[in-house]
């Protein structure tokens, strides 16, 4: 398993087991054991932390890393002799500390969403357990559990935008290290040119991406913006989370004539989206991929909350795609207990 996909698993694995932490109060909604399960969250998140802080350090020092040994070794395919290796002096290890502090604050952020959001869950199904208790005269224990399948039919928050979205902690954390990591890679290329006098890149581009990236891609940029001839790198990629665009040296003094006109013509070519109806398509298509894959995540979290023996996702998936006879049960099983709880 890579780093990234390691840590992003670190906050899968912490949101289910927050989960299950909310789901035991089904054994009595007391105060001790509420207190209990605060205790075991705590734990669960310090944990969390210290692991994913150390985990995300090395995915973008060894990130940072490989974008300079990228441009090291274009640099020289290129004809630029004399390339300075080292990676010692402070452009580059301030640049390294800036985005490691970044991605240390976003890990703090969404640890503290994920704690908010676990003891209100574990507040609303006391207190709604304690109000319909008295209110419908069902049993504590019935009245519990119903609240406790609805309060835990979403995963764990990662992030409450300004707009009042949502977004579960194991997709914020994927979109935060992936965007990190790929700025690591793109800076450590950019920061070795500079140190080297080089001062033109080239932005690759992609036939299947996204609105955005279609206007800036493909280009010859002049870093500093000293050089008119080309517009300056400002954006840099990456352009947002998830983005695969990359920063590599064009040394103009290795290509020919017809290579610089060109380049010019595409370079200041207007910024709008240029792509090809069919590739606009296949982005829309790979969209409605994710999402689906995402629609089944929240499914099989709603699934879990009612069905704990319930398989892993990926089996649950599995057998969704194929819409196994072993599917169709889990739905059936699904209503039947809905039905139950609301008796």
């Amino acid at each position: 398993m890579k780093k990234t996909e390691k840590l992003i698993q670190l906050y899968t694995d912490a949101s289910d087991e927050l989960l299950w932490q909310i789901r035991s109060l089904e054994d009595g909604p007391t105060k001790s054991r509420k207190d209990f399960i605060l205790r075991q969250v705590k734990e669960i998140l310090e944990k969390l932390r210290k692991e994913s802080s150390e985990l995300g350090t090395q995915i973008i020092e060894e990130s940072y890393e490989d974008g300079s040994d990228e441009a090291i070794q274009l640099l020289i395919e290129q004809g630029v002799e004399e390339v300075n290796h080292s990676l010692k002096s402070a452009i580059h290890e301030q640049a390294v500390q800036e985005i490691i502090d970044e991605v240390f604050y976003r890990i703090l952020e969404a640890t503290d969403n994920m704690s908010k959001d676990v003891k209100d869950r574990v507040a609303k199904v006391v207190k709604q357990a304690n109000e319909r208790s008295l209110v419908q005269g069902i049993s504590r224990r019935q009245a519990t559990k119903q609240a406790i399948v609805e309060l835990t039919d979403m995963g764990i928050t990662g992030i409450v935008y300004k707009n009042g979205t949502v977004m579960p902690v194991e997709k914020y954390l994927a979109n935060v290290i992936h965007y990190h990591q790929r700025k690591a890679h793109v800076d450590g290329a950019i920061n070795r040119m500079i140190e080297n006098d080089q001062d033109l890149v080239y932005v690759n581009h992609v036939g299947v991406t996204c609105q955005m990236c279609a206007k800036y891609q493909g280009r010859v940029y002049s870093i500093s913006g000293n050089d008119k001839r080309f517009p300056k790198l400002d954006p840099r990629p990456p352009y947002h989370g998830h983005c695969v665009h990359n920063a590599t040296p064009w040394v103009e003094e290795y290509r020919d004539e017809s290579e610089i006109q060109e380049a010019l013509k595409e370079s200041n070519r207007p910024f709008t989206d240029n792509r090809t109806e069919q590739n606009i398509r296949e982005y829309e298509r790979i969209q409605k991929d994710k999402s689906k894959k995402n629609e089944t995540r929240k499914q099989w979290i709603r699934y879990k909350a009612r069905m704990p023996d319930l398989p892993d996702l990926k089996t649950f998936a599995s057998q969704k795609a194929r819409n196994t006879k072993k599917y169709q049960e889990w739905m059936l099983d699904y209503r039947k207990i809905g039905g139950e709880i609301r008796k």
